[in-house]
């Protein structure tokens, strides 16, 4: 369309270049006299002025007429944009000539309407576009939106897109344009190939890179859509991948990429020189070894004898850098220097250090931090202003500004000060949207449809206060809490929290009796180490217990009906060395709680509480975690008060023993069956999650699990606590897929029990949103 265009004005151009050739000169009686321009005039414009292209020409009154420039003056003019015609003609006096310039204008737009623009907001697009209502119609505006909405859609894979303007005249010569897009499918790769690898297969190679071919997982993430950007990633994790196995001369030397004919879909092949592997024949330091070199040899993760590694290269240089930085050095460099022995395979690594200066931080500079306060940022950081510069001090202070809620990305540098010695410390955050909501729906025997939700904000008035508004819906229960945590309460690495919530249950079809609660309780947080910390709440809450039918309730819930009110304060001990809250590969976490009620209200009772969950990651990515799960607990009411019905223990659903419905496992009464639960509880659970070939980069994996438990103890009326037994202990296995989605953990299970009794309710299938396994 725009070919067809551009011909059509380079003709009008042309034509105009020999109107100016051929100029039309009205003689006057007698001889010509020289050619002087005495007058220049403007016509057939309306809505630029006279000067302005005036001010385009290089022909002026009282200079000698030239027609090289009346053709220079021409394309000047046409290229103002404003006209699409441009002619000279004059009458010649024996004075000189009377110069005219004809132009004739481009429209202006009236009105400007998209259609078609789907993926991209009209809003948008118009904020960005030079065709818009007031300006002129020309193809120059035409084709630097064609190219701006063209870039825009082939970004995000759209290859067969086009754009077509339309203009509709108005009588007062104004047009109205329609600007319509045609996105097309989104093109995709089809099929990701390798030429030269012979030590891994193509299979291997693709779970590297972050593009994928089309497949299922298309319809969770668009790996599977084209984008260079991503390509030029692909080429690195090609190389790094081989790099960690010891071939030190792999190349990516091609890339080629091939669009099917119906724009659709792309093969993308990768051309490779691999090389060959090599191990590490030797390691050694050199250059300004501070402090001393057996301290600097401890840090080497490089181990000869081993194959070469470039993440052990890069950790290696990281630590000592950081070492050495440690001693004052703010400036330090290490520098890997590797001599390869061609003909054994072998490469030997020495790692070259240059500490530069000592210098200490003058002061210590926060910038990009638009909603949260300095002193926010400022809090975690290890770094002294004053104090000799300290290279783990760095390290540590950028890992705890990193992880916080509110930083999306940390840049640190270190500017000169005032002085030779002195730097000061600048980091730079770069900050996320701290607020989610997240949403889950589940289904059960007896709540059938259930609806949770959340609302959280990690940075409420940029103080880093932690708030949290949450809600579950279901036909027999309604659940509602809303919170606020200080992290730092004072100014001190103490945490305080404030809570107030509200739980009705009307489960009249599995317990005979109706519960509401309202309350609230303030908590308090103290780290004691790294990984252990000690926590400290009170809580205070109001129950009132209601039955439709006295005749038929058990003894128990006769003895509880009506208000009831327990203030409990509980203690805390936390031993957490994950890697990872959300999806952990490594380490562990223990929590030990006790809780006595009767610090106000009239329960009386005290709870212990133990749990465990360990994390092992293995395979080569330690893609497989291995995780165990444990709870033990017991509760016990004392001064001849009993126990709250609505805290006695029972066991089901995701967190529990999956394959029961909650309540589902539990202590009955003999006559009603009601659920009474029991005064002691356990659960144990084994989980594997394992990668999902191809959905490894999408977040997604799947878990095979095995869950056990059950409760047992003393019910009023009964002769004699129950006791555990085999019998009594619950199992079931299942398997599940969760996918770590921008909005949060999603899950699904499917659960078999194993062994269960006759009284006990089932749930087999559970989706889970918000939360983890």
């Amino acid at each position: 369309m725009f070919g067809l265009r551009q011909l059509v004005f380079g003709f009008g151009l042309l034509l105009s270049l020999f109107s100016v050739a051929g100029i039309t000169l009205a003689e006057t009686d007698g001889q010509p006299s020289a050619a002087k321009i005495l007058s220049i005039d403007v016509q057939g414009n309306r809505y630029v002025e006279n000067e302005m292209v005036l001010a385009k020409m290089g022909s002026k009154v009282g200079e000698i007429l030239s027609r090289k420039q009346l053709s220079r003056d021409v394309l000047a003019i046409h290229k103002s944009g404003f006209f699409s015609d441009v002619r000279f003609s004059g009458t010649r006096t024996e004075q000189g000539i009377h110069l005219v310039c004809e132009v004739k204008e481009y429209p202006l737009i009236a009105k400007v309407e998209l259609v078609g623009n789907e993926k991209h907001p009209t809003k948008d697009l118009q904020l960005q576009m030079k065709v818009r209502p007031g300006r002129i119609f020309n193809p120059f505006n035409q084709r630097s939106d064609l190219n701006l909405i063209r870039k825009g859609y082939l970004k995000d894979g759209y290859y067969q897109v086009d754009v077509k303007f339309t203009a509709t005249p108005r009588e007062d010569g104004r047009v109205d344009v329609l600007v319509t897009v045609i996105e097309g499918e989104v093109t995709t790769i089809r099929r990701i190939g390798f030429i030269g690898n012979k030590v891994y297969s193509d299979s291997e190679l693709r779970d590297e890179i972050a593009s994928r071919e089309s497949s299922i997982i298309s319809w969770f993430t668009d790996k599977d859509v084209f984008d260079q950007k991503r390509l030029g990633a692909d080429t690195q994790l090609i190389e790094q991948f081989y790099l960690n196995h010891g071939y030190i001369d792999i190349r990516v030397e091609s890339k080629q990429l091939v669009m099917a004919p119906d724009k659709r879909s792309f093969n993308l092949t990768f051309s490779l020189s691999e090389g060959d592997q090599y191990r590490v024949s030797s390691v050694d330091i050199q250059g300004d070894i501070v402090p001393d070199k057996e301290t600097l040899l401890e840090l080497v993760k490089v181990e000869e004898g081993r194959i070469y590694e470039l993440n052990d290269l890069r950790e290696t240089i990281d630590e000592i850098t950081a070492r050495v930085g440690d001693e004052g050095y703010a400036f330090a460099t290490v520098t890997p220097l590797l001599t390869r022995n061609i003909e054994e395979d072998t490469v030997g690594v020495v790692f070259d250090i240059e500490k530069g200066e000592e210098v200490y931080v003058e002061r210590i500079e926060i910038t990009g931090n638009e909603k949260t306060d300095d002193e926010v940022v400022r809090r975690l950081v290890a770094q002294s202003p004053g104090s000799r510069y300290s290279g783990t001090q760095v390290k540590r202070s950028k890992e705890e500004v990193r992880r916080a809620v509110y930083a999306e990305d940390v840049r640190v540098s270190f500017p000169r000060g005032s002085a030779v010695d002195k730097v000061n410390m600048k980091i730079d955050v770069t900050e996320k949207k701290t607020g989610s909501f997240t949403a889950g729906v589940g289904y059960s025997q007896l709540e059938k449809l259930t609806l949770t939700g959340s609302v959280k904000e990690d940075n409420a008035f940029g103080k880093g206060y932690q708030a949290h508004i949450e809600a579950s819906l279901g036909s027999l229960t309604q659940n509602y809490n809303v919170g606020l945590t200080d992290p730092y309460f004072l100014g001190k690495n103490m945490s305080a929290s404030v809570n107030m919530f509200k739980r009705q249950s009307d489960q009249l079809d599995m317990t005979s009796y109706s519960s509401s609660s309202i309350g609230g309780g303030i908590g308090f947080g103290l780290p004691v180490s790294e990984h252990i910390s000690y926590n400290l709440n009170y809580q205070y809450e109001r129950t009132n217990l209601q039955m439709a039918n006295l005749l038929n309730a058990s003894r128990l819930f006769l003895s509880q009906l009506g208000r009831q009110t327990t203030g409990e304060i509980s203690q805390t001990l936390s031993w957490d060395s994950r890697n990872k809250l959300i999806a952990a590969s490594e380490g562990h976490l223990e929590q030990f709680r006790v809780s006595v009620a009767g610090l106000g209200g009239d329960n009386k009772f005290y709870e212990a509480t133990f749990s465990s969950k360990y994390y092992y990651g293995f395979g080569e990515d330690k893609d497989f975690v291995f995780n165990p799960t444990f709870l033990i607990g017991g509760i016990r009411a004392y001064a001849n008060k009993s126990i709250p019905l609505y805290r006695r223990f029972s066991l089901g659903g995701i967190g529990s023993v999956r394959g029961f419905d909650s309540l589902g496992i539990s202590m009955r009464d003999a006559i009603t069956n009601d659920a009474l639960g029991g005064d002691k509880r356990f659960f144990t659970s084994m989980n594997l999650f394992f990668p999902i070939p191809y959905m490894q980069t999408a977040g997604i994996r799947g878990i095979l699990f095995g869950d056990a438990g059950s409760v047992w103890g003393y019910t009023p009326g009964s002769v004699e606590p129950a006791k555990l037994t085999l019998g009594r202990i619950r199992s079931s296995v299942g398997v599940g897929i969760e996918w770590i989605s921008p909005v949060g953990p999603i899950g699904l299970t499917w659960a078999l029990p194993i062994h269960k009794l006759p009284d006990d309710r089932l749930r087999s299938f559970e989706f889970m949103m918000g939360g983890t396994f």
